[in-house]
Order: structure tokens, then sequence, then C-alpha cells
């Protein structure tokens, strides 16, 4: 097809985005839906989003509505928590809520593109005819290959899937996923709202991210003692996903505040505009994390001029590249990682040097204008077969 049709398909192409959660829920996928959304309406692809009325995860409202949230216009379904004891995939089969009706709004697009590994939408639309995408914002390979049932309905409730690695893109061919329906499509940031401005505060440390085991925050809280010049660390993230564990992080801020050195404090959620700040005035972004698919935390520091001291876990070495934007540290290890941010902190020029080359590398591949133009060509693609 040519591209002159492609273009013109453009011009009435209709898209809705399905994700389980939105706002006022935060998170990298929800950000991803509200960015890709944002640019591709700017571009001419009518997008709209479709997600569960709900203001936590998994504590859905049985009402519906529509909003409008930053010019989307947004479809909040209302549901039912089936199973509210939990939520393990092995007993509802990846069904986490059951959704009131909603498939008449989905015959009104052209490409109905799902978000993350929940089944509650996709297979309960598995009978509307509409070409179908499903993208995979981070997956458990052991479970589904012991799990058979949950991987036949993956194989079957779309045409093509996203991946947002290239381990990722093998795990689903692993799956028994056909390869010419697996697309590689890496997690994109807005890096005009995400930009550099005034100077960087010398010591200051950020960590952004949910208070959760994963995330390896107790493991940044113990490196501090490590660390020859005192900083100043801020943490911010929701503390909602694990009680217990938040409980035990606040008890290490305060045990290490108590000593005297490091200046430590939690902010819990913020603004985004106030999320902007900090990494304009940070020193280093650090990301301990035991497991990742791909944080789009890192893009939206190195976004800002702010290099990266992470784990090569998931995505994060192929945004964060050992020595040239950033450094990779072993995963739940105090001693490596304190020498990392050491190092950082006693080369200021290799720190500017590292903010600079971050900045230019995401601009160039992780743009939020560069991955939804990529994307709407994939849907152009789609509805022209």
């Amino acid at each position: 097809m040519s591209d002159c049709r492609l273009v013109q398909l453009g011009d009435f192409l209709r898209v809705l985005m399905v994700t389980p959660g939105f706002h006022p829920i935060k998170g990298g996928t929800e950000t991803v839906v509200r960015n890709l959304s944002i640019e591709l309406n700017k571009m001419g692809v009518h997008t709209d989003v479709m997600t569960f009325n709900m203001e936590r995860k998994w504590n859905p409202r049985w009402r519906g509505k529509i909003e409008k949230i930053d010019g989307i216009n947004v479809f909040k379904i209302p549901a039912l928590d089936w199973l509210p004891i939990g939520h393990s995939p092995r007993i509802n089969f990846g069904v986490n809520l059951l959704p009131g009706r909603f498939t008449n709004i989905l015959e009104r697009y052209d490409v109905i593109h799902f978000h993350e590994l929940d089944f509650s939408f996709p297979l309960f639309s598995f009978f509307v005819r509409k070409p179908k995408i499903f993208h995979l914002h981070g997956i458990d390979i052991e479970f589904l290959k012991r799990y058979q049932l949950n991987r036949i309905v993956l194989k079957h409730v779309a045409d093509l899937y996203i991946s947002i690695t290239r381990q990722m893109e093998r795990d689903l061919a692993e799956l028994g996923i056909p390869q010419n329906r697996i697309i590689y499509l890496p997690n994109a940031v807005d890096t005009e709202s995400f930009h550099p401005q005034g100077e960087k505060e010398d010591n200051l440390l950020l960590y952004l991210g949910r208070i959760l085991p994963i995330k390896g925050l107790h493991v940044l809280l113990r490196s501090l003692r490590y660390l020859k010049k005192p900083v100043r660390l801020v943490i911010v993230g929701s503390s909602v996903w694990s009680r217990e564990y938040y409980q035990r992080v606040l008890k290490l801020i305060e045990r290490e505040n108590r000593k005297g050195i490091h200046e430590i404090s939690y902010l819990g959620t913020l603004s985004q505009a106030e999320i902007i700040k900090l990494y304009q005035k940070a020193s280093i972004f650090i990301l301990p994390s035991f497991w990742e698919a791909f944080p789009v935390v890192t893009l939206e520091a190195l976004s800002c001029q702010t290099p990266v001291i992470a784990t090569p876990v998931g995505g994060i070495p192929e945004v964060v590249r050992n020595f040239e934007n950033g450094i990779l540290v072993p995963v739940g290890n105090t001693l490596k990682l304190a020498e990392a941010i050491q190092y950082l902190l006693d080369n200021n020029n290799i720190r500017i040097k590292f903010g600079h080359v971050g900045r230019e590398w995401v601009t160039k591949n992780f743009s939020v204008g560069v991955i939804a133009k990529r994307l709407s060509n994939i849907y152009k693609e789609m509805i022209s077969r």
C-alpha cells in the first residue's frame, strides 16, 4: 500500500486504548497510555481510553462514567471484584474484574489496543470482530509456561502483540506466538515536558517508584552507610501497595536520619510538575530494582539530563548504557551501589557528560513523538490488510 493511502487511512482512524487502570491511578502503564493517547490525538489519530472505574487498583465501583482527562475521552466502566481475597493469576486466570456492559463502545473504533497482562477486558470482548493489539508491559514467562490455560488465552485474544523489550520479544516467541505477530515498541517519554532546566543540586539523590520490595528501596537506604559524603535523598512514590514494606522503609529512613549524616525525605505521591522539578534538580536518579519490565522513570530522568544508576533488569539496559549515560550495578548489592553513587558524586564532569548523552539518546530513540508515529503506522498497516 502506498504512503498516500496510509495517510488517508489516518484521516478517519479511530483507536480505543483499553487499560485496567488510568487516572487517578499512577504507574508506568498509566503514564504510557496517557502520553501515547495525547500524542496520537495531536497527530490526527482519534484516540480515546477505556478503563475500570476505580480510585485504586482492583477496587472498582459498580457505576460507570465518562470523563475528559488531559483532553482525552475516558470511558470508566463499572466492574465487580469477583475474587476480593486476592488476585492470583493461577486462580482467576488473569481476569481480575468482571466488567459491566462495554462491548457496544468497542464497535465505534477501528482498532482496539489492550494494555497490561490482564484478561478482564480482552476475554469479555473476544467476539467483537475488530483488529486487536495486546500491549504487554511485563510478563511472568515462567508462570505462563507452567499454566497452559493462561497461555492459551494470551495467544488468542489479539491479532498483534507489542513487546516493550527485546527479551520480552523472545519470551513471547517461546510461548508460541508467531514472530510475525510480535512487534517491538519500547516505552516513550514526553521530552518536551521532561526537559533540563536550572542548576543541579549537589549531592541530591532521587528515587521515584512504588514502595514495594521488588523495587529495592531498602537496598538504596542501606547503601548510604558506605558513602563518604553526606547526601540528601528524596523518595517519591505510592505507599499503598504494601503497608508492611512501607513501615519497614520508614524505620530505615528514621534510623539513617537519626545518625545525622544524611537527610532523607519521603514525599509520597506528587504531581507531574513537582516530579519534573525534582528530576531537574537531582544530581543522580537511582532505581535499584530486583525486577522491571521497562521503567518509564529512567526515560524521564535522562530526558531531564539526570544520570541514572540502576540494575540491569528487564529493559533497563536498553535505556541506561553503562558508563555512557549512567551506571548499571548488580541486583541487591549495597556496596556496589554505594561505589557507583560515590563515583558520580566525586566526578561532576562525568555527571554532566552522562546527562547530556542521556538526553540526546532518549530524544532520538524514546520520545513520545517518535514512538507514537511508529504506533500510528502499526495501526494503519493493521486496517489496510
